[in-house]
């Protein structure tokens, strides 16, 4: 039987569910007041989801954190909007990916045979100056990378092996993340109907009112799961490639290309290492404000870039095309970019 420490890490792990099935609560028991933290929690990570983007991980209570996850999902799956239904499942799978990096190969690839069946298997190897640890059959690869559009995931660029692709350790991981994405989607947007109880009724209409209030900011378009530099507003491409280059960025430029990326999905390790040319890197101070950005630490609040009113005060709206005349923020045109893109993808 799976520990409560891993069932907690990794919730929506089979052995997880049965944990969770010997424990054999139903749901009036949830109102007695020793649940309390659990109903918190599991409010709690459906607010995460909306306002960040990612679910903490809340290793502090195991049983807890366990419990919380099937009234997360729960919550979701009663407030019947697709958009939360996506954003919540991809949140939660942000936050498996993330424990997940901290593994060692074999629990990787323990956890994609047994929970999806992939036809995975460890096999280090260095080639170009790229570690690689799996070897995953091209079907498995395909199915999961499908929807990325950098060109590193197509499959004429990587290297295949008999029928198997070669992961780095990120890769796979990474690839995970969609299993998990796709599993928790089913499972909030089922519709069951139940008899909630007041206390839960509550947490359901505090929900409503704080998806509301951000659903405006977010936009009904979810951003992609994969960073889309195609999707990048003239103003980000600018600065992204005045910086690559070598170039130097005002304080203004830095803070809106750190928090726009950073609000796209980009890891803030691999924002950390864009800055890396700057002629004043200081990493550990880098790391710090990009933590700080992405709120990890500090206020644990989570910075967007200026809108564009704002960025032309500051005279850093650059190139401005047709689709900039439509909208009044640097992400508001990511997503529908993204989107465009994505559809003249699927008429391809």
């Amino acid at each position: 039987m799976i520990s409560e420490r891993e069932a907690s890490k990794y919730p929506f792990l089979k052995e997880a569910a049965s944990l969770l099935e010997h424990l054999e609560i139903d749901l009036e028991d949830l109102t007695e007041q020793r649940y309390g933290p659990i109903l918190d929690r599991g409010e709690e990570r459906v607010i995460q989801a909306i306002r960040y983007g990612v679910v903490g991980e809340g290793l502090s209570d195991d049983l807890a954190e366990l419990l919380s996850f099937p009234i997360a999902v729960m919550l979701v799956s009663m407030m019947r909007d697709p958009f939360l239904e996506k954003r919540y499942a991809l949140a939660e799978a942000v936050r498996a990916r993330r424990l997940l990096e901290s593994e060692d190969e074999g629990r990787i690839a323990e956890i994609a045979i047994r929970e999806f069946g992939w036809r995975i298997r460890v096999q280090r190897r260095e080639m170009d100056d790229t570690i690689y640890s799996f070897e995953l059959h091209f079907v498995d690869y395909l199915r999961n990378s499908s929807s990325f559009r950098e060109d590193k995931w197509r499959l004429i660029n990587r290297i295949l092996t008999e029928g198997y692709v070669l992961l780095t350790k990120a890769e796979a991981v990474r690839l995970l993340q969609v299993e998990a994405e796709e599993f928790i989607s089913r499972l909030s947007s089922r519709r069951v109907e139940l008899n909630l109880p007041e206390p839960i009724m509550k947490r359901l209409e505090r929900i409503k009112r704080i998806l509301d209030e951000s659903r405006s900011r977010l936009g009904e378009l979810a951003l992609p799961p994969e960073v889309i530099h195609e999707a990048f507003p003239p103003c980000i491409v600018h600065s992204y490639r005045t910086l690559t280059a070598g170039g130097r960025l005002s304080h203004i430029e830095r803070f809106t290309l750190a928090s726009f990326l950073v609000n796209i999905g980009m890891e803030p390790e691999r924002i950390v290492q864009l800055f890396v040319s700057t002629s004043d890197f200081n990493e550990g101070l880098t790391r710090y404000q990009i933590e700080h950005i992405s709120g990890l630490r500090g206020s644990r609040t989570r910075y967007t870039p200026p809108n564009c009113m704002t960025m032309r005060t500051h005279g850093i709206c650059h190139n401005p095309d047709n689709l900039c005349g439509k909208v009044k923020h640097p992400l508001s045109y990511y997503r529908r970019k993204a989107s465009e893109l994505r559809k003249s993808s699927k008429m391809r």
